[in-house]
């Protein structure tokens, strides 16, 4: 470019933010960037870094950002990548395996606390914790009101007193589910032919009271609106109403008369929505029996029944609760913000005790001193294939297809060469111990398609780029970048030739057949 060879470079975003390739007209295409599973909006700091990327240093005193119109482009994105604030900048921060290692093996255990503490993430929860903190104070003012009476804990207690006090209540009500023998008593002599009875669904009228062999308690026959006829225990009815209607009883079903069956189901008909309700039912007289229960029982448990401060507590209690589940959730809340890195940091440590690659006093192994080489995504899935010699005589083909699937994260489907048995059983291999990994690992995507693709451009050399895009559905860019990461991951065992050399010289081989084409210059 600096010679003057190149007229023009596609540039993508991270070209534009990292790379001091300036030039003195930047050409906007597109609004949207299509990254691992779909398009996404350039960002207000993305739009600014690729415009900002016009004009030469020292060469240029103006710059052309010129933005193209087509369908690819919505002008309100880039309007506002230009003229608005950039995002605010989120660490990226992330305790993995590899680190823990690393910082054991550079600094005592003593000493890491302090340097994860002036991490920028750090700082960010430490920001986070200070807002929170500030609500903290706000929801202590609010809840002076609410201090020690009584009880010291007048909270709780009463908590505990009004779950006590429903329990009682709804035993007491399954209990007396059956009316007491005086009020049925009471009420049996009303219900006579042709009264009107309130029940549990809906309104009826008595044809006759009975009691069967067998049966313990009365029973009743029922017409019901509509002319349904029905058989029930006088416990049952609801209600007993102030109207009545002459019957012709007879002795058999539906024990009255035909012609006075079609004048009941008439008058039931025509019967108003409110009518009178026979004072007899006692129900004043159950809650209180019911409330002097509970009050009797409760009182031998809790001061409540009888404490002076009771109508206050009843009243203030909703809200006092509130406010103290809040200061509880906040202050553990921050509590997890000032202590979330040490805590993540001394959960990994243990995992790595735990598989052996650190002592009790949180010293490198043998196992540790290599396994800290490997700082790739899915680390101790693929320092525990190496321990479990899953790739040991392993051919350059299936060890390059075995890292691709690990590396792969895009689920998206599209068509695909076939599977070699022997990489599809490696695979297998792989599923089992990933999956037996999941609590300490989120296990990779693990597609077999995409790695018999990069298995089939390091299995043939004859291969050519155009041969292998044939291949498969997958996109150049997609294909591309999958190589790429492929290199990068067998790149990382590469280094462990000091410890395991075979392994080493496959990766090597597999490098060397993966760069070749229009991936020569991959580093």
């Amino acid at each position: 470019m600096r010679q003057g060879c190149l007229d023009a470079v596609f540039a993508t975003t991270t070209l534009a933010a990292g790379v001091d390739f300036p030039a003195r007209t930047v050409v906007l295409t597109q609004s949207s960037v299509r990254k691992t599973r779909d398009f996404t909006e350039f960002t207000i700091s993305e739009v600014q870094q690729l415009a900002g990327r016009a004009g030469r240093r020292g060469k240029d005193l103006v710059g052309f950002a010129v933005v193209t119109p087509s369908p690819y482009i919505d002008l309100t994105v880039i309007t506002k990548g230009l003229t608005g604030q950039p995002e605010p900048i989120d660490s990226q921060f992330v305790i993995a395996y590899p680190m823990v290692l690393n910082l054991l093996k550079a600094h005592p255990l003593e000493q890491i606390q302090a340097i994860l503490a002036r991490s920028f993430a750090q700082f960010q929860l430490n920001r986070r914790a200070e807002t929170l903190e500030g609500k903290l104070d706000a929801l202590h003012v609010q809840m002076e009101p609410y201090g020690p009476r009584v009880c010291t804990d007048w909270i709780t207690q009463w908590q505990v007193f009004e779950q006590a006090r429903k329990q009682k209540a709804h035993r007491i009500q399954v209990r007396h589910r059956e009316p007491p023998e005086p009020e049925l008593a009471a009420r049996l002599h009303f219900l006579t032919p042709g009264r009107v009875v309130g029940l549990p669904k809906g309104r009826g009228l008595v044809l006759r009271q009975y009691r069967s062999r067998g049966q313990r308690s009365p029973m009743v026959t029922i017409l019901r609106s509509g002319g349904a006829v029905t058989e029930c225990q006088a416990s049952t009815v609801t209600q007993v109403f102030d109207r009545s209607f002459e019957v012709a009883e007879a002795p058999v079903y539906p024990w009255c008369t035909p012609s006075s069956l079609e004048e009941l189901i008439r008058q039931m008909s025509e019967l108003p929505v409110r009518i009178p309700i026979l004072p007899i039912l006692m129900e004043d007289r159950q809650k209180d029996i019911a409330e002097s229960q509970i009050a009797q029982t409760l009182n031998d448990e809790f001061p409540c029944p009888t404490c002076p401060s009771r109508p206050a507590c009843q009243k203030d209690h909703a809200q006092a609760l509130r406010l103290r589940q809040e200061v509880h959730r906040h202050t553990k809340t921050v509590q997890a913000l000032r202590t979330g890195l040490w805590h993540r940091f001394q959960t990994r440590t243990e995992v790595l005790q735990q598989f052996g690659y650190l002592t009790p006093t949180c010293h490198l192994t043998d196992a540790g001193e290599w396994a800290r080489l490997i700082r790739i995504d899915h680390s101790l899935l693929i320092t525990e294939l190496i321990r479990a010699e899953a790739f040991s005589g392993i051919e350059p083909q299936i060890l390059t297809g075995v890292m691709a699937s690990i590396a792969h994260d895009d689920d998206r489907p599209g068509a695909f060469p076939r599977l070699s048995p022997g990489l599809a059983s490696l695979l297998g291999q792989v599923r089992h111990l990933a999956e037996s990994l999941a609590p300490h690992e989120d296990p990779p995507l693990l597609r077999a398609d995409v790695a018999a693709l990069t298995e089939r451009w390091v299995g043939d050399p004859a291969l050519t780029w155009i041969g292998l895009c044939r291949t498969t559905t997958m996109a150049e860019g997609d294909i591309y970048r999958l190589l790429a990461r492929t290199v990068e991951y067998l790149s990382q065992l590469h280094t462990l030739r000091a410890t395991h050399p075979g392994l080493a010289d496959t990766a090597s081989q597999a490098i060397k057949l993966l760069r070749r084409g229009v991936l020569e210059e991959l580093p």
